[in-house]
């Protein structure tokens, strides 16, 4: 890491190199080790790694700004006899405490004195503090003792991150590729209007190495083109012990409502990165993975099927079912839009029971090819209110129609050109063949 000439004279200015200790035996006839003149001489390692962390900070009376923070491959003075002017209290990335040291002042300084010799002075400005490098050192609070207050607050983890990428084979660092290998959506691809659809993402997380096991964060956010609302935007997972070779899925439900018709579509964005600072992930491009889900919006529409009757009794069989799509106005049984049966696309009608209607259209078509208009009895069974509704017929034993089955749906599209989709139901009773 090069370091900046500020950063160098502080660190030349305020730094007391502690010093390793290895024994090794010289090339000396063995003696006794408990005999100072006759013992091996001791060799001093030099070449020791040892790294601090180095905050800058503009001080000020009562409180202190961030300037720089970073981890330097240089030793700290030791904090041993500094006098209790300021306390640098640790905290690591699980939030405890991660002890506390004492250390000078820097706002004081020595001055000549008016009398002859020197005296230390108070003043306000940039200056920096140095202690011992610790990957899992998360915070650092500097608490000035004589004021009996805080000065600042640094979070130290973005230097611990800064230098483990620089440095991935340092052996306080951990080198881990965290990566999102693939991501799917599933859910309803057709909606209504004011009607809520889940939607359902699935990611899968891998630890590609070389490092592991490693505790990884992993994030969704979820948006939606405008016709469509996404709750929530975000989720967020812990991934512990994240393994090499042993991938992880974390999956999360969107809530999706149309708000306006048409092709909509949601994207959900998994990302990925380590929980701890001093692992270090050197390739960005695989920590990110997005899905989009296509949703076709459809209006809500009312029917009735086989109008004049309450119960709706149907038996499976070849026979036509009647039902009728009512034209409405906006609010009329509580259908947001106007809809208008008479611009139904004939081909595009299918009736059947909902799974299979929307998951994938599969239902019986109109069996004549065409919508019959007319005003048809509205849902009491006894009204007419004298516009034109569009009945449909199809086959009953096309419907997929089960013993338990309760209602039946209508889907197709209505309006010129490719048109607009449309979705309704009404309940029926599964009647025996011949009743």
């Amino acid at each position: 890491m090069k370091l900046n000439p500020r950063s160098l004279a502080v660190i030349a200015a305020s730094a007391a190199a502690l010093v390793a200790v290895t024994v090794a035996a010289t090339a000396a006839a063995p003696g006794d080790p408990t005999d100072p003149a006759t013992a091996p001489h001791p060799q001093y390692d030099y070449a020791d790694p040892s790294k601090s962390f180095l905050v800058e900070l503009n001080f000020g009376a009562t409180s202190a700004t961030l300037l720089d923070a970073s981890v330097v491959e240089q030793r700290s003075r030791s904090h041993l006899g500094d006098p209790p002017l300021l306390r640098l209290s640790l905290t690591d990335e699980d939030g405890a405490a991660a002890g506390t040291l004492q250390a000078w002042d820097p706002r004081w300084y020595l001055v000549a004195a008016p009398q002859g010799g020197e005296e230390l002075k108070l003043r306000n400005g940039p200056g920096a503090l140095t202690f011992p490098f610790d990957p899992d050192t998360a915070s650092v609070l500097v608490r000035d003792l004589r004021a009996g207050a805080d000065l600042a607050t640094v979070d130290l983890r973005p230097a611990v991150r800064e230098f483990c990428l620089a440095h991935p084979s340092d052996p306080d660092c951990i080198e881990a590729d965290l990566a999102i290998t693939s991501t799917a959506a599933t859910g309803d691809p057709l909606g209504v209007i004011g009607k809520p659809v889940v939607v359902k993402v699935k990611a899968e997380v891998a630890n590609l190495g070389p490092d592991g096991p490693v505790d990884a964060d992993v994030t969704q956010a979820a948006t939606g083109s405008a016709g469509v609302t996404v709750t929530p935007a975000h989720r967020a997972f812990d991934v512990d012990g994240l393994a090499v070779g042993s991938p992880v899925t974390v999956s999360g439900d969107y809530t999706v409502v149309c708000t306006s018709t048409g092709a909509q579509t949601v994207t959900v964005t998994t990302s990925v990165k380590p929980e701890k600072s001093k692992v270090a992930d050197l390739v960005a491009a695989n920590n990110t993975k997005s899905v989009t889900f296509a949703i076709d919006c459809a209006v809500p529409v009312t029917i009735n099927v086989k109008p004049g009757s309450l119960r709706n009794p149907v038996e499976v069989n070849p026979g036509a079912l009647p039902l009728a799509v009512l034209t409405t106005t906006a609010g009329e049984y509580g259908n947001p839009l106007a809809f208008d049966a008479a611009t139904i696309q004939a081909a595009t009608v299918r009736v059947g029971v909902r799974p299979a209607l929307v998951a994938t259209g599969a239902g019986a078509p109109e069996m004549h090819g065409r919508v019959h208009l007319e005003d048809s009895l509205e849902l009491d069974e006894r009204t007419q209110d004298g516009d034109r509704d569009g009945v449909l017929h199809a086959r009953a034993n096309q419907l997929g129609i089960q013993p338990d089955t309760t209602e039946i749906c209508v889907r197709g599209r209505f309006g010129p050109g490719g048109g607009t989709s449309f979705f309704g139901c009404d309940h029926i009773t599964v009647v025996p063949t011949g009743r």
